[in-house]
């Protein structure tokens, strides 16, 4: 099965609620975190390609969507630079099942919240000239992206 992304802006403001909906099945990522769909359709791909072969990082998926889209080998430094937080406004999903069907109840779906304007570019690639083209600055981003599983442990 194909991964299933989604954005949008959340509807609540109560992070414990919100992390009710997370499992090894279903990542929620701060919309931030993620530089354009193209990004988020990467990491999810990315996860479930590393899950089926073996060379997967951590147990879940959902997981190992949040360490390719920070391109970090520590759960605890992607979970603070991608996870979900009370500042969280605008939020990305990956589903590699089906998605709760009570899940738009609490996301109004917005394509526009996950793009290469709206990525906190301070967080993880401050290093980039933020002057560069946007499809040149997701291309960057992408590209470490997928270098992930063949870095050194």
């Amino acid at each position: 099965m194909e991964p299933i992304v989604g954005c949008g802006h959340l509807r609540i403001n109560n992070l414990d609620k919100l992390l009710t909906f997370v499992n090894p099945d279903l990542a929620l990522v701060d919309a931030r975190s993620v530089c354009g769909i193209e990004h988020l359709h990467q990491a999810a791909r990315l996860s479930l390609a590393a899950h089926n072969n073996g060379y997967n990082l951590s147990k879940d998926r959902s997981t190992e969507v949040l360490l390719y889209l920070t391109s970090q080998r520590q759960i605890s430094k992607a979970l603070k630079l991608a996870g979900v937080s009370n500042d969280t406004k605008m939020i990305g999903w990956v589903s590699f099942d089906e998605a709760p069907s009570n899940l738009l109840e609490i996301i109004k779906e917005d394509s526009s919240v996950l793009s290469v304007s709206n990525y906190d570019f301070s967080k993880v690639a401050s290093d980039i000239n933020t002057n560069l083209d946007e499809k040149l600055k997701q291309k960057i981003i992408m590209t470490r992206t997928a270098t992930l599983p063949v870095q050194p442990r």
